[in-house]
């Protein structure tokens, strides 16, 4: 007779400050993996136990429910991110180097894409506003003095509508993605890698180059 094995689901809330420090970790990982593969409403807080194999319960003694969870992961993941944006400044090429590591965290991320354009959009909740705050309000802070140095825009604000103008060019490829793929037959590898990320530099610093703005001719 062939026995079935099931996942072994830790009940109880450990008394070890380490111990609820894994679980607490282990139920944030779990949620974005389901993340990367569901909608953010389609995950249940059943579904995040079960994949961390933790009672349901300490769901909502850790974080106080699904949302405040989701909230904790989106501050965990851009403080893991943006630790790589540190030293841009340093480099000859600041702009091209954000371009290739925004570029391979929504690639790495879809989890993000799917809270971006399914919660965060047109929405005030607290999960949007954290959103906000961990990834646009940040962006918004270093991109555009990353900008001014390597164009030479003494412009505060027009680097600033720059620095949107790329974040935009950067994330609409994937939040409008079945609209890439279907009406446009442009698929995934299309907007990946050095080579998209080059040609993406070029035509973002060519277009704010005051020399070059100078020789546009209407």
């Amino acid at each position: 007779m062939e026995s079935k094995t099931t996942k072994k689901v830790t009940r109880g809330r450990p008394v070890c400050e380490v111990k609820q420090a894994e679980q607490k970790a282990k139920l944030i990982f779990s949620a974005k993996q389901l993340l990367n593969i569901k909608s953010y409403s389609q995950i249940t807080i059943r579904d995040i136990a079960s994949e961390a194999s933790i009672n349901s319960a300490m769901i909502k003694y850790y974080f106080g429910g699904k949302e405040n969870l989701f909230v904790e992961l989106i501050k965990s993941i851009a403080d893991e991110q943006f630790s790589q944006f540190e030293d841009l400044g340093e480099h000859k090429n600041p702009v091209y180097l954000f371009i290739r590591r925004f570029g391979e965290i929504l690639q790495s991320h879809p989890g993000i894409v799917h809270l971006l354009s399914e919660e965060v959009l047109n929405k005030t909740t607290p999960l949007a506003q954290a959103f906000m705050a961990a990834f646009p309000a940040r962006v918004s802070k270093f991109l555009p003095p990353l900008i001014q140095q390597e164009t030479g825009i003494s412009d505060t604000k027009k680097a600033k509508l720059a620095a949107f103008q790329l974040i935009t060019l950067l994330v609409s490829p994937y939040i409008l993605k079945t609209l890439r793929q279907q009406a446009w037959q442009i698929d995934d590898t299309e907007i990946q890698g050095e080579a998209w990320a080059k040609d993406l530099y070029r035509h973002f610093i060519y277009g704010l180059k005051e020399s070059n703005i100078n020789e546009v001719e209407f």
